[in-house]
């Protein structure tokens, strides 16, 4: 059994089926923070809790390097970390696992958080250095928000700079920077006139000026000289500071208009091409003769969408509805019953190919009447979208963040749309143009916003976007001229969930030509497939002729490849690897006039290695020989990259799960165990987790820790996480492993779903708490000792305080015998002796009527209820009233606030500093003043006399219990006045403490919580 777990475990992240989503759920599944970083020392990845700890977005963090200075790393005693002493150049220079290294990072929002990080290296293939895997969690409670203004910012347009009244730049974007700071020397407080000089005699100028002077914007074309020789579209905003200014390089558009003639070649020979782009887009077509009522013509993609490998002989109307899903089945027979009034049909729905998978497909077609109106002949299109159907199931609500991009594009309009076509934003100034408000958009479809005419514009671009490409039209609409871009929003793993178009109001320039329209939206529809370019061999004359993206993708001239160049030329382009197999494939296709597809890597005209699928037919004459061979590629590097980078993934999931600071389990959904960590086995003293079910979990002993109950199979957490409960607050367990210790375990789980909402793989982590608990236990033991030291300290205080007055009493009583009976029986000396003794008792008294008020402060105070210290002051004040008019003492204060607090000790607190401050003023009259602020969470007292002073070395030892800097001839006192006040303040949850200039000045800082 446990070679079963072995093999489970080696295979656990290496499972073709739902290998990332398993392995993703196991690392969101424990609470520590997760993040990878590549060789290079740039951050690769970060899971659910990293992105919530550091506070930034994973797609952000990505962007970083290890040792970035915006997370201004720290040492655990708060110094920057120097060079070579991150966690990461630990790990790399030493190839060691990395443990409870301490440090500091700075989140977006300026708090530092605090991380405890373990690590462990990651060893490609052949043993060299692959980057590293970091676990760390938090040991802070701080939190922090992020901001992605920038990044949105840069989706706006592709080039924005900002000019003051002087043409001076004060803001660039990124992209502007890309396009025309070509000297890399920053343009920000820069003289426009002056970086580019040539521009200060152009139509730049012209146009800025006259903007500036009549404040109304303008909009222009452009060519920029050498070094950058571009075509530019401006369009410029001017206001009372300066001019907002927003431009696109237009040179492609140029050289299109330059070559329409002969785009109206190829545009003529489109046709052939233009249906092996619907095969590269996997669409099926097919035709039904109504009146012979014989089986539908049908191209091969149409039999293989309903999973049949080769052509079936009969097809119709019925056969159809057969594979149509049940719940779907009627609604599909009615929209092509309406279709015989319409005309036309258009739907989605679901099917059961012939192996009995469900897939999702969209059907679409029309039919063709004679002059009775009686349909005659039917045409569709069909074409499998299942894979769009699971992405916008998944779509998650994120338009909301993009509300935003108004205020940067303050002269147009802004709209998000998902792929049903519906407005989900829309904002911008520019809807005081036109006879449409937001709220006309935003919920509702685009079909029914728009004129026909304008949705028959628009609609291309849109779907476009959906299928994740870029697109721009001009158009008009309500009297003006727009320039409408298009852009695709995508999630974390490139999926498109929603687009985005920006229109900018472009009334002066002129209407585009439109004759090339139809040829255009054909060419659109080939590009929302996927293809990236045709192409057609003449193979007698051996001349491959193919469009412009085709001889781009292979690094070919275009102009050349328009006329057509040898086979070779292309062949030579495919990498080395993989040119021989493909060169064989093409022979024996021609060979034996067959389909041709093929996936293999090529280098473009920017030296760079793409992996294309070409898709292909040779057609032969009548005696057999190969004359043509058209077809398509598709560019399929995205998938390909995503390919590698799971397998990548893979390994370093692989190494978090065994470099985990914490046991990590694994069950499938019906309890069996699938795998366990190290450190889950050397919690339990073994590798003993070969449970085939739930009943099996009887052989793990354990109780309770709380109620040292007995734990049976299904109180453990797994089982709970394998019934889809999520654990969250910890059970915690006393075990008895399986080499003889007793431990107390944590545990925590999460269950992982699959497609249908079923528990797939429930989840468990252990955390080793036997030290903690150990701790905890001794430190609430030593607690409960000093709370019984204290009470029994105060109760002896105040008994021998209590107990010392009858004495007392008995001695003053006697002195004041001797002083009635005796006094004038005495002499000089014998009357100052007598005086010393009544003296000494009475002082004597007032120690210990302290010490009583000293030991009582806590164990007779009044119960806390709101105290307005003004009242509080201004009874001080009377009870000292004679005291203050005889040291002609004069006291200032603020305006108090109301605590919650002991009325009585809060007066005690105030009369002892007051008493203080007048005792200790020196030879002039008392000069006191009060005041109070606010810092956060605390009211700060201050009481500042312009006395004596006290030396720093005893601004502590003054709140000591019967310790006194002067003698009681030199200044009268018990000397626990201060000491009095501080045991009240601190029963009231604050501080107390003395700052003092000896001969200028003392002031008693106290603090009382706002809500005490």
């Amino acid at each position: 059994m446990s070679e079963q777990v072995g093999e489970v475990n080696r295979t656990f992240c290496e499972d073709d089926s739902g290998t990332h989503e398993r392995c993703r759920a196991l690392i969101n599944a424990v609470g520590d923070g997760i993040v990878t970083v590549d060789a290079d020392g740039e951050l690769a990845f970060a899971n659910e809790r990293a992105v919530e700890i550091l506070g930034r977005s994973s797609d952000e963090l990505t962007e970083f390097s290890y040792d970035d200075s915006r997370l201004d790393p720290a040492d655990e005693d708060g110094n920057p970390l120097e060079t070579g002493t991150f966690p990461f150049d630990r790990v790399r220079e030493q190839g060691e696992p990395l443990s409870n290294r301490i440090m500091g990072i700075r989140r977006p929002t300026g708090g530092r958080v605090w991380l405890s990080v373990n690590g462990a290296p990651q060893w490609s293939e052949d043993d060299a250095f692959d980057g590293a895997v970091f676990t760390f969690e938090e040991i802070t409670d701080q939190r922090d928000a992020e901001s992605e203004l920038e990044e949105i910012h840069g989706r706006v347009t592709d080039g924005f700079y900002a000019l003051d009244e002087n043409f001076r730049f004060t803001h660039v974007n990124e992209r502007a920077e890309e396009m025309i700071d070509f000297d890399d020397t920053g343009l920000v407080g820069e003289h426009v006139w002056e970086t580019f000089e040539w521009a200060a005699t152009s139509k730049i100028q012209e146009e800025y000026e006259r903007a500036m002077e009549t404040q109304e914007a303008t909009s222009f074309e452009v060519l920029y000289p050498d070094p950058l020789d571009a075509w530019y579209e401006i369009n410029a905003y001017p206001s009372s500071t300066g001019l907002s200014v927003y431009f696109q390089d237009i040179t492609e558009r140029k050289e299109r208009e330059s070559e329409r003639e002969r785009m109206m070649g190829e545009v003529r020979d489109s046709e052939e091409r233009l249906q092996l782009a619907l095969e590269a887009g996997e669409m099926g077509t097919w035709e039904l003769d109504l009146q012979t009522e014989e089986s539908a013509v049908r191209s091969p993609q149409h039999d293989r969408v309903f999973g049949y490998e080769s052509p079936v002989e009969e097809w119709g109307l019925e056969i159809f509805l057969d594979h149509v899903h049940p719940d779907d089945r009627a609604d599909v027979r009615q929209r092509f019953e309406d279709a015989y009034e319409t005309g036309s049909w258009e739907f989605e729905c679901r099917i059961h190919r012939v192996d009995g998978e469900q897939r999702w497909i969209t059907a679409q077609g029309e039919f063709d009447f004679d002059d009775d109106g009686t349909p005659i002949r039917a045409v569709g299109v069909v074409q499998d979208i299942t894979e769009r159907k699971e992405r916008e199931q998944a779509l998650e609500e994120s338009e909301r963040r993009y509300r935003t991009l108004a205020e940067y594009f303050p002269n147009g309009l802004v709209t998000l749309f998902d792929h049903g076509l519906e407005y989900t934003l829309a904002a911008g100034q520019g809807f005081d143009r036109i006879p449409v408000d937001p709220d006309d958009l935003e919920g509702h479809q685009f079909h029914d916003v728009w004129p026909d005419e304008t949705v028959a514009e628009l609609e291309p671009a849109l779907q476009s976007t959906l299928d994740g490409e870029e697109a721009r039209i001009e158009l008009e609409y309500a009297g003006r001229e727009w320039v409408l871009h298009a852009v695709p929003i995508t999630d974390e793993q490139g999926n498109v969930f929603a687009g985005m178009t920006m229109a900018q109001d472009i009334t002066e320039q002129k209407n585009r030509e439109q004759y090339l329209e139809e040829a255009k939206t054909q060419l659109e529809a080939a590009t929302e497939a996927g293809a990236v370019g045709t192409w057609e061999w003449h193979i007698p004359e051996d001349q491959f002729v193919t469009g412009v993206s085709f001889a781009n993708t292979f690094g070919v001239d275009p102009e050349a490849a328009r006329e057509g160049v040898p086979i070779d030329r292309f062949l030579s382009s495919i990498h080395e690897d993989d040119r021989d197999r493909v060169a064989e494939q093409i022979d024996e296709t021609i060979e034996h006039c067959d389909e041709f597809v093929s996936e293999y890597r090529v280098w473009n005209a920017d030296d760079d290695l793409r992996w294309v699928v070409a898709r292909g037919q040779v057609e032969c004459d009548e005696a057999g020989d190969a004359v043509r061979f058209p077809g398509a590629i598709t560019d399929i590097t995205e998938r390909k990259r995503a390919e590698l980078e799971a397998e990548k993934q893979s390994r370093q999931l692989e190494t978090l799960f065994r470099v985990l600071p914490v046991g990590v389990v694994v069950a499938n959904g019906d309890g069996s165990l699938r795998r366990a960590n190290e450190t889950a086995q050397e919690i339990w003293g073994g590798d003993v987790f070969d449970s085939e079910s739930v009943g099996e979990y009887e052989k793990f002993s354990a109780v309770w820790a709380d109620s040292g109950e007995p734990v049976g199979p299904k109180d453990w957490t797994m089982y709970q996480v394998v019934q889809g409960e999520e654990v969250t607050e910890p059970n915690i367990f006393e075990i008895e492993t399986f080499d003889g210790q007793r431990r107390i375990i944590m545990e925590h789980g999460k269950p992982v779903r699959d497609e249908d909402g079923n528990v797939s793989r429930a989840v468990v982590t252990l955390t080793d708490i036997t030290e903690r608990r150990e701790s905890q236990r001794k430190l609430e033991e030593t607690v409960a000792k000093l709370e019984a030291s204290n009470e029994r300290l105060e109760q002896f205080a105040y008994a021998a305080s209590h107990d010392l007055q009858e004495p007392l009493r008995m001695i003053t009583s006697y002195l004041q015998l001797l002083e009635d009976r005796y006094g004038d029986s005495f002499d000089e000396d014998g009357q100052e002796f007598l005086e010393f003794a009544v003296d000494g008792a009475e002082r004597m008294r007032e120690m210990i009527n302290g010490l009583l008020a000293y030991s009582r402060v806590d164990t007779q105070g009044g119960a806390f209820e709101p105290v307005d210290l003004n009242a509080v002051l201004d009874n001080v004040r009377e009870d000292l009233q004679m005291r203050i008019e005889e040291s002609d003492a004069e006291i200032t204060s603020e305006e108090l606030p109301r605590v919650n607090g002991d009325d009585s000790q809060l007066r005690q607190l105030f009369q002892n500093l007051l008493e203080n401050a007048i005792e200790y003023s020196g030879d002039e009259p008392p000069q006191i003043d009060i005041s109070v602020e606010r810092d956060g969470r605390d009211w700060v007292f201050a009481v500042r006399d312009e006395g004596v002073g006290i030396d720093s070395t005893d601004t502590d030892r003054i709140f000591e219990v019967f310790q006194r800097l002067y003698t009681n001839e030199e200044h009268s006192g018990t000397g626990i006045g201060l000491a009095l006040c501080r045991r009240i303040v601190e029963r009231h949850g604050g501080e107390i403490w003395a700052e003092s200039t000896p001969g200028e000045e003392t002031t008693f800082v106290f603090t009382i919580p706002v809500d005490s």
